[in-house]
């Protein structure tokens, strides 16, 4: 007799017993009954555990098992694994060991863009791919009145050179820059931005322009985002939704977890071995990394994915804290992510695969996001509440589950 079988008549047997105990009704057996039913719930294996440690194919979230990773919750097993802060929108990220938020993200994520100087529309990866290889470093300097520098860099092999903006441009240089009013990205309009210029502020002051444009081979303006707030979207489950964003796509942040990530690689890895084309079935689907997907805020020790489809309001707290739900940090999930071709391009070297990872979510992850049923799904857009920091390590715990 297998083991699940047995635990299923066990736990058969416990709610036979749990009905005969309250019948009597008795103060002693109302308890029994109760103790009963906690070791029942709290028992009962996952219908798609992670086995030896590697997580096995599950395409959505069981409610059933939402007792079990509530127990990992209650234990503090769930934690922040990564942070990540994208400075130019579509340009490679940079992972930190702490990050500042405020309602509208990440501290400096997405506070940038590049746009087209003659149409003014916002460029993305999604038309240039190699976005991906531009890499802006975050260089804090205390003492200068701007907070220290963006320093971008390019492929080796680009011909163009590094160079530098202001990492937190103060009042006084911003009117320096000309503010254009009238940028777009998909079908968001009306969005504002100044023509960024070099640090130090005495360089030449169409440096990142000229070098942006070389880069892309068409005249581009890099751009800071102006004082127009800009509101998010709303969703399904939030059609009031107040929030804005700089130059995200629609929502202040992306929550994903390991588990799912290696979920999500498993459906790959399923999906290629199905194709007939020899190259689709050779697709490495182990050499995938998050980063594919530019979440912001990674998670780990649910023991399961996509828990966090289920995940409606977190609270986030320091691992020293002596309450899990006495934290800094409250966010809450408003939509699952659903997912465009950006995850189909490499980030290491900028090529796109215009099959993967795409079509293997549509297959196995498309349905789920109520708003938008044809659409694959892989993470969760947040907002939080307030302002503060978030450290890897930090504690998550769920004040609501509910779906996403």
């Amino acid at each position: 007799m297998s083991q699940h079988i047995f635990r299923g008549r066990w736990q058969e047997a416990l709610v036979d017993i749990f009905w005969s105990s309250i019948v009597p009704a008795t103060a002693f057996s109302v308890v029994a009954a109760l103790v009963f039913l906690r070791l029942l719930t709290s028992s009962r294996a996952p219908s798609k555990n992670m086995g030896s440690g590697a997580v096995e194919m599950q395409f959505a979230f069981d409610e059933r098992d939402q007792g079990f990773v509530t127990q990992k919750l209650e234990e503090r097993q769930v934690v922040v694994s990564k942070l990540i802060v994208h400075p130019i929108k579509s340009c490679r990220g940079t992972s930190l060991a702490q990050a500042d938020y405020n309602p509208s993200g990440l501290e400096l994520d997405r506070r940038w863009s590049v746009i087209d100087a003659n149409k003014h529309n916002i460029l993305t990866a999604r038309a240039f791919p190699k976005m991906v290889l531009i890499h802006p470093k975050i260089i804090e300097d205390p003492t200068d009145p701007s907070g220290g520098r963006l320093e971008i860099h390019f492929p080796p092999d680009s011909g163009c050179e590094t160079f530098s903006v202001p990492l937190k441009p103060t009042a006084s240089v911003l009117q320096q820059w000309s503010l254009v009013e009238d940028l777009t990205v998909h079908s968001f309009t009306s969005i504002d931005g100044y023509i960024t210029q070099a640090y130090p502020t005495n360089a030449d002051p169409t440096i990142c322009s000229t070098i942006l444009s070389r880069f892309f081979n068409r005249p581009v303006h890099l751009v800071y985002k102006g004082p127009r707030r800009r509101p998010a979207p709303p969703t399904h489950s939030f059609p009031q939704l107040e929030a804005n964003v700089d130059y995200h796509d629609a929502f202040p942040l992306l929550f994903a977890s390991e588990e799912s990530f290696e979920s999500v690689k498993n459906i790959v890895k399923k999906w290629c071995d199905e194709q007939e084309n020899e190259d689709l079935r050779k697709w490495d689907a182990s050499k995938m990394v998050i980063e594919r997907y530019r979440p912001n805020v990674v998670l780990k020790g649910a023991g399961l994915p996509f828990a966090e489809d289920m995940w409606k309001e977190l609270t986030i707290s320091p691992a020293g804290a002596s309450e899990v739900g006495g934290g800094k940090g409250f966010f809450t999930l408003v939509s699952k992510c659903t997912r465009c071709m950006l995850p189909n391009i490499d980030p290491a070297d900028g090529s796109r695969n215009m099959s993967i990872p795409s079509k293997p979510l549509l297959k196995y992850r498309r349905g789920l996001d109520p708003g938008r049923m044809a659409l694959s799904c892989f993470g969760c857009n947040g907002v939080p509440a307030q302002q503060g920091t978030l450290h890897v390590g930090d504690i998550v715990s769920v004040r609501t589950w509910d779906h996403v």
